[in-house]
């Protein structure tokens, strides 16, 4: 069938055919709930960045020449999803530290999360902890490069595992892929 319609100087025009409205399967919109990197993906939000390479937070006042990206991950117990970041190059290492900390909310009483009897620290994907002593500028190159991923956990040691899992996770998701963990 074909509808009509009447404008307001009394002239009617020929539509076309009325079609039914698509009916929609539950759960079949296009929130690519199947793929936790994307958004509203997945059913464990913990995996897959909050955010891109391209909408990476940070200090807005940093020149974008003296910007350097990083991929975080934080504490497996934390439950929080991993972000991409930027930080002066120019600046000491604890300066990662700080922002990762302070970009979850979480607390440092003394290089330790409040609560926590272990110092938090940053280990790059082969199992190295970051001195934080030292430029970033220092360590591009050498033990990081730009677009490195680093995690925060707990400790002097990582386990092979969570480092496994998040080289994983990390390799997938900056691939453009989904990972599913």
């Amino acid at each position: 069938t074909h509808t009509t319609h009447t404008t307001q100087h009394n002239t009617t025009r020929r539509l076309g055919p009325l079609r039914p409205p698509i009916a929609r399967q539950v759960g079949s919109d296009r929130s690519m709930s199947c793929c936790p990197c994307f958004p509203g993906g997945g059913a464990d939000h913990g995996v897959g960045y909050s955010n891109t390479r391209d909408t990476a937070v940070g200090d807005q006042n940093i020149p974008r020449a003296r910007r350097c990206n990083f991929g975080i991950f934080f504490p497996a117990d934390v439950n929080i999803r991993p972000v991409h970041m930027f930080f002066d190059r120019e600046k000491a290492a604890s300066k990662v530290l700080d922002g990762a900390v302070a970009h979850a909310g979480l607390v440092l009483e003394r290089g330790r999360l409040v609560g926590s009897p272990e110092r938090l620290n940053l280990f790059t994907l082969d199992g190295d902890v970051l001195r934080l002593d030292l430029e970033l500028e220092a360590h591009l190159g050498s033990t990081l490069h730009p677009s490195s991923v680093l995690l925060l956990e707990k400790g002097n040691r990582i386990s092979e595992e969570r480092i496994a899992a998040v080289k994983v996770a990390a390799a997938d998701v900056s691939g453009g892929g989904c990972v599913l963990m």
